[in-house]
């Protein structure tokens, strides 16, 4: 089933404009910060990869943008992404962060995590309102890691929430997820760190060239 989260501009025009104006600052990072008692341990911060991913960009458009190219090319969509290994398999998975008007509202914007498959992507979940950086931890579930993701804006009250794998996918949407205790350490790895100071990189409709 092709289930697309698409936000309409109205509501979102000033998180859009907010983050497509932003000057790039690569030395710049966004890090997490204690909040509601959760407090921040060691955290290794990860800037996203810089070169554009063809066959992500394909699995991307299929799988989430089928018809992106409906929409006018000034509104694009840029993306940001990085490899790492959720579930041991000495295998990467993929986290795909997306940003632009198309798929970012009030609350945050859109996330895709992939799986590799032969050489195709294969799409483990989608998540929305979803702010970087991701908090990767070391705990697991059902064999994967657990993440962390900051939930923010649209009137909601600020806090952290865990998401854990479920056997097949993790949950997509975070603030319907239990929040992270008080007096909880957080450690791990953050990504998408630059998200808000770097460009990314621009997700071309399929009729674009």
């Amino acid at each position: 089933m092709n289930v697309r989260f698409k936000i309409s501009a109205i509501s979102l025009a000033a998180t859009t404009i907010f983050q497509l104006t932003l000057p790039v600052k690569s030395a710049e990072t966004t890090q997490l910060k204690p909040l509601n008692g959760v407090k921040i341990g060691n955290i290794k911060y990860l800037n996203s990869e810089t070169l554009p991913d063809e066959k992500l960009e394909q699995a991307i458009l299929r799988d989430h943008l089928s018809d992106y190219n409906e929409i006018n090319p000034k509104n694009y969509i840029r993306y940001y992404y990085n490899r790492i290994d959720l579930n041991n398999d000495n295998q990467s998975e993929i986290i795909v962060y997306l940003v632009g008007s198309y798929v970012c509202g009030s609350g945050g914007c859109n996330a895709l995590i992939y799986t590799t498959k032969g050489q195709d992507y294969q799409l483990v979940s989608r998540h929305t309102l979803v702010n970087p950086p991701i908090l990767i931890t070391p705990q697991t579930n059902s064999g994967w890691k657990n993440l962390v993701f900051l939930t923010r804006g649209g009137g909601a009250k600020p806090e952290y929430n865990l998401m854990s794998f479920n056997g097949r996918n993790y949950p997509s949407n975070p603030s319907l997820q239990p929040a992270v205790p008080a007096n909880t350490t957080l450690t791990g790895i953050g990504l998408f760190a630059d998200s808000l100071t770097s460009p990314g990189i621009r997700l071309k409709p399929l009729n674009q060239s």
